[in-house]
């Protein structure tokens, strides 16, 4: 992160043309997203419908374990690339004014685009337009926000205009999808196993008399391989900004990330193929993890008001 708020990014040529590949990266990830809403919702009132609810005339609804779980995939993604595209955006020559308006818009529509769910699921189907236009206005934005990047870092002589402001303003958004991925990971947690030793055992052990099958090594490493180095960017920017936001505790929460976030992951072997007695090591080390991220997110919360 320190890297992107340099005022002089064009002194370092290395890391300029990465940034610049980035971008155009990130125009590739943002003409995927399209694509991706495409395939699993559609683009109409009847395609989302039957996402959310199955068959319009016998509707049920989508699982809450399925629900979080993607609400917790989706909520770490666009933290991260929001939280990056915006870096270098406050780069550039533009207002001030502008660039905060920018940044609110991009994080409401993204928020808006994610948690809509709950308001389909549970007040009204309706709001599957709210999701829809939420997610147009999410992209539309974001590809404004690339491409102006994209050409002032490639016409601009200089790149002077980082703002301790926009920078607060940035982390304090951040840190609001921070509490959001805290909130889907319990939610995640508690749709999957529960939160008992003897639910956590069965998860992973299975029960025949529920017509549950124990899960099998690899089932469990496509889930381990990805988070092991998903959870090692997370510890690294949370612990980050926690030095940035002033923690005495920075260093025991930083080192706390990590350890609980990997013994989080290791858990489920040691319960599948060791001993169940792990399921306390599990239950533990995920509620440590969350402790941690949720008082990194409040603290950024409070250190990083743009209007303080």
């Amino acid at each position: 992160m320190r890297f992107f708020i340099s005022a002089r990014l064009k002194d370092n040529k290395p890391l300029y043309y990465m940034v610049i590949f980035f971008l155009f990266l990130s125009l590739i990830f943002w003409l995927s997203s399209w694509l991706y809403f495409y395939s699993k919702y559609g683009f109409s009132y009847e395609t989302l419908y039957k996402y959310f609810f199955q068959d319009p005339e016998f509707p049920e609804r989508i699982s809450l374990a399925q629900l979080s779980e993607d609400l917790h995939i989706q909520t770490f993604l666009n933290a991260f690339y929001l939280l990056t595209i915006f870096a270098l955006f406050i780069l550039t020559s533009l207002s001030s004014s502008v660039k905060a308006f920018a940044i609110l818009l991009s994080f409401l529509s993204c928020a808006s685009y994610l948690y809509s769910d709950f308001l389909i699921l549970y007040l009204s189907p309706t709001f599957v337009y709210l999701k829809l236009f939420s997610f147009i206005g999410f992209q539309l934005i974001n590809l404004f926000v690339i491409l102006y990047t994209l050409l002032a870092l490639l016409t601009s002589r200089e790149d002077k205009y980082t703002d301790i402001n926009l920078l607060k303003l940035l982390m304090f958004f951040f840190s609001l999808l921070l509490m959001g991925f805290f909130f889907t990971n319990i939610l995640a947690f508690y749709s999957k196993m529960g939160f008992s030793l003897g639910s956590i055992k069965e998860y992973y052990l299975g029960n025949p008399e529920k017509f549950l099958k124990p899960k099998t090594f690899g089932g469990m490493f496509k889930v381990f391989y990805p988070h092991l180095i998903s959870m090692a960017v997370f510890s690294v920017a949370v612990g980050h900004f926690l030095i940035f936001a002033g923690s005495s505790f920075s260093v025991p929460l930083g080192i706390g990330l990590f350890l609980f976030s990997f013994l989080d992951n290791l858990s489920g072997f040691l319960i599948r193929f060791l001993h169940p007695d792990f399921a306390l090591l599990k239950l533990l080390s995920f509620v440590a993890l969350q402790g941690i991220i949720l008082y990194s997110a409040l603290l950024m919360l409070m250190r990083s008001k743009p209007w303080a």
